[in-house]
């Protein structure tokens, strides 16, 4: 939300607006002023000194509100009080017969005193404040009332014109405010419904941030640890060999590294890291044919990870499944930062129509390289082998 929300904003729009309506009636006020006829005032300097009082009150007043200084119900009752001063004292020193007319200034005034109690006084203040003005503007005015009854039209007039524009006036300002009150209880509302969306989105994130790296790990075991211990469980491998020691003592490590959080286990540059699959499946008993040539740097890490985490479960598949304990692997950089994959087995093969739902080669190899924006496609024949081609292209 702005800093200055929107009843902020009405109250400067209505500051700005009466102030701008004030101006016009005291000019008024005192256009007419000037333009009578001085014989037409028993004291003219009374007359034109409270005219000058009053106008610089109201440029002190506005002033300041236009500046942010709130106008308070002391400042608004002052108002009043000296306008109905001025009501009084100018209807008396304006000479009989013209009290009634242009000659009386303090019409004008007076309106505007019933609009700022009516607008930014306290609402108790309202009415006595209409009241007030009327009474004053009466009293001033008697004395050419009762010389001459058929100035009552013009006289009730006048009143009526202090109430009925006081009482617009009010009604237009408290619509203005409940439109803003409004407005913001909808703005609040908004900004509550988006905190509330992105508070939901980032547990969303949260959550499948965590469900991602279970899979994560979960492959990394799939492919590392668990192969082991299916490997020796069965007795595939003599585990007595320096080999297979070596590759129980790297296992070791990567569920260390899990516990701790470095997770060193799981290689960023992917030339090493294919190096460390092909030793590891090495240790589990496939004889791998491994060429390899101008892989590119760079490759991202979690790209890294799934290129090998595919790579491996491939040789695995080829251990477990072709019967003939040998693969060839060739990996190659496409010459602008992609890389080609291929493991190639001439084993048993399978038919690739058959419903093949396992975590080997549709979750393991196919969707982690999807996942990472790469490509798998893989072929066989029953009897002929399998090749699992993996493809990577940056974007």
């Amino acid at each position: 939300m702005s800093a200055v929300n929107g009843r902020e904003r009405a109250e400067r729009v209505l500051v700005r607006g009466f102030g701008a309506v004030r101006l016009a009636q005291y000019a008024a006020a005192g256009v007419a002023a000037v333009s009578t006829d001085r014989s037409a005032y028993l004291r003219p300097g009374v007359v034109f000194g409270l005219y000058a009082v009053a106008a610089a009150w109201s440029v002190v007043l506005y002033g300041g509100a236009l500046r942010g200084r709130r106008i308070t119900w002391v400042a608004v009752l002052a108002d009043v009080l000296l306008i109905g001063v001025a009501l009084v004292v100018i209807g008396r020193l304006t000479a009989p017969g013209h009290a009634i007319g242009w000659a009386n200034w303090t019409v004008a005034p007076a309106n505007a005193a019933g609009v700022l109690a009516a607008v930014f006084g306290p609402r108790w203040l309202a009415a006595p404040s209409i009241l007030l003005l009327s009474g004053c503007y009466l009293a001033g005015v008697w004395p050419d009332l009762a010389a001459d009854s058929s100035l009552l039209a013009s006289v009730t007039g006048n009143i009526g014109s202090l109430v009925l524009f006081t009482v617009a006036a009010g009604l237009a300002a408290t619509w203005v405010r409940s439109s803003a009150h409004a407005a913001d209880e909808a703005h609040a509302s908004a900004l509550a419904a988006q905190r509330q969306a992105a508070d939901a989105a980032a547990r969303m994130a949260s959550v499948e941030a965590r469900d991602w790296e279970r899979r994560r790990q979960y492959r990394n075991l799939h492919d590392t640890v668990l192969s082991t211990l299916t490997v020796g469980a069965m007795g595939q491998i003599d585990l007595n060999t320096e080999q297979f020691r070596s590759q129980c003592e790297r296992d070791a490590r990567y569920l260390r590294s899990l516990i701790t959080g470095s997770d060193d286990a799981v290689s960023t540059d992917l030339s090493t890291g294919l190096g460390r699959v092909v030793r590891d499946l090495a240790a589990l008993g496939l004889r791998i044919d491994h060429n390899s040539a101008e892989l590119p740097a760079g490759v991202p890490g979690h790209v890294t990870e799934a290129l090998l985490g595919a790579t491996r479960e491939a040789l695995n598949n080829a251990r477990k499944h072709a019967g003939t304990g040998q693969a060839w692997l060739t990996t190659r950089g496409d010459g602008s930062g992609g890389v080609r994959v291929t493991v190639v087995d001439r084993g048993a093969g399978f038919v690739p129509s058959a419903t093949r739902s396992g975590y080997g080669l549709l979750g393991s190899i196919r969707h982690r390289v999807v996942e990472a924006g790469g490509q798998c496609d893989i072929t066989s024949t029953p009897g002929e082998g399998t090749t699992v081609e993996i493809t990577w292209k940056p974007s």
